[in-house]
């Protein structure tokens, strides 16, 4: 007996069925991790950090093998290549046993036909995988209206992308016009419209309409609408100088609470000896001397300030009309204009287009394979279900 060729001996092992069961086992211990673990990209780069430093054994094993970021790890892309391998040794394999292209003739050629083209679907669906877990790049930017961002690498938030990916930076320069919000009853957001300007080098203006759930898409770059929230214009000067320490706009955050939403932010700013907390009330009414926001569209704002001092231990609190001022400590505060801030999801992802065929070839496939056994089971063959002699009611 002939002993058989290494390469041989290879494409046996690449396509067993043991080894696509470990690589499928894998995945899901991955998307395990992926659930239990802190992803950069779905939480804020400080709230892992806060993470990682209360569990300091736990992270000193998973950071190496990069499972805070697990789909763009090794482990998990050297798992999506040779399950994508397995794949297509064991498609040739039973293609070159069928007969190759004859076994699409004659009979059961339909179901055959189905059943390469499903595990084609799956090759496709691994190489797109292994694309975006290489290459892709998800960030996040946040723009005040009227403001611009240039598209380059350090100008992201949460930037997250795949180990191989080079930078591809379109140098653009994004301009936020105008953020537009239907509500319903005054208080419950129904549409939310971002109008941008792109414009690249000496290239022509391109004007862009982002909306919930319709992202519009610039150089291979998709832009997706995320939150919204709102950017007081805050001029701080120094009480006995009048000097300007500070003019410029804070995007507030925006936290969603049982009673509605709440525009609320700190004032990180270095020479600020106290803490002073900011929140923006669009719409207002005050009852007996509290103050209640009334409506999400900035008809009538109104700026709260409040200042913590531990080591005093004394607070104070302010409330700034539009166009007011008032004095605290050692700082006056001026509430000047009011806008809105906007933020969007970039994604430029090279295997969301194979991910898609693949998808579509897939359930092409699935109706190929059984569409013959749904004939068979629906469709009653002549003479089925009689017997001789015998009269059917």
């Amino acid at each position: 007996m002939r002993a058989r060729s290494l390469p041989s001996k290879l494409f046996d092992k690449l396509s067993s069925s043991k080894l696509a069961l470990v690589m499928v086992l894998l995945l899901i211990l991955f998307s395990i991790v992926g659930a239990v673990l802190p992803q950069q990209g779905r939480m804020e780069f400080k709230d892992i950090a806060l993470w990682q430093m209360a569990h300091p054994t736990t992270t000193s094993m998973m950071r190496p093998l990069g499972f805070f970021h697990v789909f763009h790890s090794w482990p998990f892309i050297i798992t999506i290549l040779i399950l994508g391998v397995n794949t297509l040794t064991c498609t040739l394999l039973r293609f070159v046993k069928e007969g190759s292209f004859s076994s699409f003739k004659g009979p059961g050629s339909v179901r055959r036909m189905g059943f390469f083209s499903l595990h084609l679907s799956l090759i496709l669906l691994f190489a797109g995988g292994f694309l975006t877990s290489t290459s892709r790049m998800k960030a996040r930017i946040v723009l005040t209206e009227g403001q611009s961002f240039e598209e380059r690498h350090d100008n992201y938030l949460q930037l997250v992308e795949g180990p191989l990916r080079s930078e591809r930076h379109t140098g653009a320069k994004i301009r936020l016009k105008k953020v537009q919000i239907t509500y319903e009853k005054k208080r419950y957001p129904v549409d939310v419209t971002s109008d941008l300007e792109f414009q690249s080098n000496k290239d022509t203006l391109v004007n862009g309409v982002i909306k919930v759930n319709y992202p519009f898409t610039y150089k291979g770059l998709a832009f997706t609408q995320d939150k919204t929230g709102f950017s007081p214009r805050l001029v701080i000067r120094d009480k006995k100088s009048k000097r300007v320490l500070f003019n410029s706009f804070i995007a507030l955050q925006t936290f969603d609470t049982p009673t509605g939403k709440v525009y609320r932010d700190f004032l990180s700013l270095p020479f600020l000896k106290q803490t002073y907390t900011v929140t923006v009330f669009p719409s207002f009414s005050i009852n007996n001397g509290k103050v209640k926001k009334t409506g999400e569209d900035p008809e009538n704002p109104l700026l709260r300030i409040e200042m913590t001092d531990p080591i005093r231990q004394r607070s104070a609190q302010g409330n700034l009309p539009l166009g007011g001022r008032i004095v605290m400590e050692e700082y006056i505060f001026f509430f000047t204009e009011l806008r809105r801030w906007s933020a969007f999801m970039v994604v430029q992802d090279p295997g969301y287009l194979p991910v898609c065929v693949a998808l579509w070839l897939g359930l092409g496939a699935l109706i190929l394979r059984y569409v013959p056994d749904l004939k068979r089971w629906f469709v009653e063959k002549p003479g089925k279900g009689r017997h001789p002699g015998k009269r059917n009611p």
